[in-house]
């Protein structure tokens, strides 16, 4: 049975071996998103022609292709089962007014999402639409749990959110925000199209022209380079309307200084003809900048929230 609100969250050891643990699945969860991306550098995406099992077998016969295809099924699998570990204990753990229950219900969501997706990818032999929609909603799903682990952290400490943040920061945080969904729909569609070296220079595209076309592969990788530059503005905007707000003014330094570096092994990805571990680089950046960016668009839409403690069960 519930009991009276925990007066003191603080003292309640639950909330942090809570937020711990999803702490630790947003880990694991990007790590399966960099194996993801590993899986798909070495063009190992069918190597298990068939799912959930792989040539029919739960282990299958192993080849570089294969165990990189059957580990990220691996860890996938590992990853669902913590996560409905700790949705147990969630569960148990706070009431219904929590703030923690509707991020735990969107999370179970997406991962349902995710796995379909999975599957999908697989049955229709990587459509372009799959693979995108699996970066998409796998990439959400680390989001929401880091968003949970930031939410129990407010409870167990009483923490409450920053007031007072300006309209201009609020704006520009968001539209970087969207920006950056726009720029993750158009890296899965150049990724699954095979579309990365349409564009083999920098910062020309073909033969020293700028925009060759925007027809094909080359306009679709001219589109995430000029989305990026947009991304990368919007992002330094926020940063320099942020600059005098002590709770906004890291966030945004963060999320530039992630996304310059991003920029930076782009371009080393197109001169360096895309070699694997710049591959996985560009995606585990582009993860982080998903995490910062979420980070502070918290900070920005919830300012003047406080955090409630929330019941136990003992």
């Amino acid at each position: 049975m519930l009991d009276e609100i925990n007066p003191n969250p603080t003292d309640d050891p639950a909330f942090r071996k809570l937020a711990v643990g999803f702490g630790t699945l947003v880990a694991l969860t990007l790590g399966l998103i960099v194996l993801g991306a590993l899986v798909r550098a070495h063009g190992a995406g069918l190597a298990c022609p068939d799912w959930p099992l792989c040539f029919g077998n739960f282990v299958p016969q192993m080849d570089l292709k294969i165990a990189f295809e059957w580990s990220h099924r691996l860890v996938a699998g590992s990853v669902s089962i913590f996560f409905g570990l700790l949705v147990i204990a969630a569960w148990r753990l706070t009431d219904w007014r929590s703030a923690v229950r509707p991020l735990i219900v969107v999370a179970a969501v997406l991962l349902a999402i995710q796995i379909l997706l999975g599957a999908l990818t697989v049955w229709l032999k990587l459509a372009a639409w799959t693979v995108t929609a699996h970066l998409v909603i796998g990439n959400s799903f680390a989001l929401t749990c880091f968003l949970i682990a930031l939410s129990l952290r407010d409870v167990r400490t009483g923490r409450s959110a920053p007031r007072n943040v300006s309209t201009g920061s609020k704006v520009w945080i968001t539209v970087g925000a969207a920006l950056l969904f726009v720029q993750f729909v158009l890296g899965g569609l150049v990724s699954s199209q095979y579309a990365a070296m349409a564009c083999p220079e920098w910062p020309t595209c073909n033969g020293g022209s700028y925009f060759p076309t925007w027809k094909g592969n080359v306009g679709l990788h001219l589109l995430h380079r000029m989305n990026g530059y947009l991304l990368i503005g919007s992002f330094a905007i926020a940063a320099w309307v942020s600059r005098g707000d002590p709770n906004l003014r890291r966030p945004t330094v963060i999320v530039l200084g992630i996304g310059l570096a991003q920029v930076g092994v782009g371009i080393a990805n197109v001169l360096t003809a895309v070699p694997v571990e710049i591959t996985g680089l560009h995606s585990a950046l582009a993860a982080a900048i998903v995490l910062a960016t979420g980070f502070a668009m918290r900070s920005a839409w919830t300012a003047g929230r406080a955090a409630r403690p929330s019941s136990t069960v003992r």
